[in-house]
């Protein structure tokens, strides 16, 4: 929970980062889907709503008292489950491609799950070093768990791998939003031949995902091959030609939840890290 009188920049980035991810999840929601991708889908939107509520304290607290924290908690961790079985299915069909896609979303959600576990942990900590409880060295219970060893150190130490995954993430993310369009065929550059160039062709012949490169009438190769264009291995969304507006805005999601999350979990880990302390202003 954070205020815009304590730390404003924190508060307003975080609060438009999250309401891009739940405007962009609620669009996913629209679009022509199988199951398999609206419950992926659906489960995105969740998450985006419990983060964009996260964000201010009045929201949050509302939130609790409908839903309980550890039921939050393990909402996400079923969530893990979810993924991680779509993974382990895509490894299976040997579409590799996917299966990294979806471990990606597993580990996303396990890094939800670990953030509301860790506000669960400390939210009765507060209240008692709030209300003046102190142990036999005059420490508060906040500041003692907060130590090596106790239980906040803990989960900061648990948290390493998930904010190195939340990072790396936004980064790769960003990368994809601004990354150039490949030029999208035409009739005249496929419809001659075997036609290899996505669904963007109108030619009438048929469109397979994947295919040889073709050329255009001089013999110069255009390298049409759907793969370097159009994102074409399962996933939880519809297929989008790579550097299109959708596959950007998707990709600009994609960076809004994950640094989003990292920027919001920093306090988690000043326990272990306490120059993350700096990233809250």
């Amino acid at each position: 929970m954070f205020s815009f009188a304590t730390v404003p920049v924190k508060f307003v980035g975080l609060f438009v980062l999250y309401l891009w991810c739940t405007a962009w999840s609620i669009y996913e929601m629209t679009r022509p889907q199988s199951w398999r991708q609206r419950v992926s889908n659906g489960l995105h939107l969740v998450m985006a709503v419990v983060m964009l509520l996260m964000v201010a304290g009045p929201t949050w607290m509302t939130l609790i008292k409908i839903i309980p924290i550890w039921v939050l908690a393990g909402f996400f961790a079923a969530s893990v489950v979810w993924f991680a079985w779509l993974a382990v299915r895509a490894f299976v069909a040997a579409q590799r491609s996917s299966g990294w896609h979806f471990v990606g979303h597993a580990t996303m959600f396990a890094a939800m799950a670990w953030h509301v576990a860790a506000m669960a942990v400390m939210r009765p900590l507060k209240m008692a070093a709030q209300s003046g409880q102190a142990d036999a060295g005059g420490m508060n219970p906040m500041m003692a768990a907060q130590q090596p060893g106790g239980v906040l150190w803990w989960f900061a130490v648990v948290g390493v791998p998930l904010m190195a995954y939340l990072l790396v993430a936004s980064v790769h993310a960003l990368r994809q939003a601004l990354a150039p369009a490949t030029p999208v065929a035409t009739a005249s550059d496929c419809c001659g031949g075997t036609c290899t160039c996505g669904p963007d062709c109108t030619c009438d012949l048929p469109r397979p995902a994947l295919g040889p490169v073709a050329n255009d009438s001089d013999g110069r190769s255009l390298a049409l091959a759907t793969a370097a264009r159009v994102e074409t291995a399962p996933s939880c969304h519809e297929v989008r030609p790579v550097g299109s507006p959708k596959f950007r805005m998707a990709a600009l999601s994609d960076f809004a939840m994950n640094f989003g999350m990292f920027w919001m979990s920093t306090g988690i880990m000043v326990p272990l890290l306490p120059f993350f302390a700096l990233l809250s202003f």
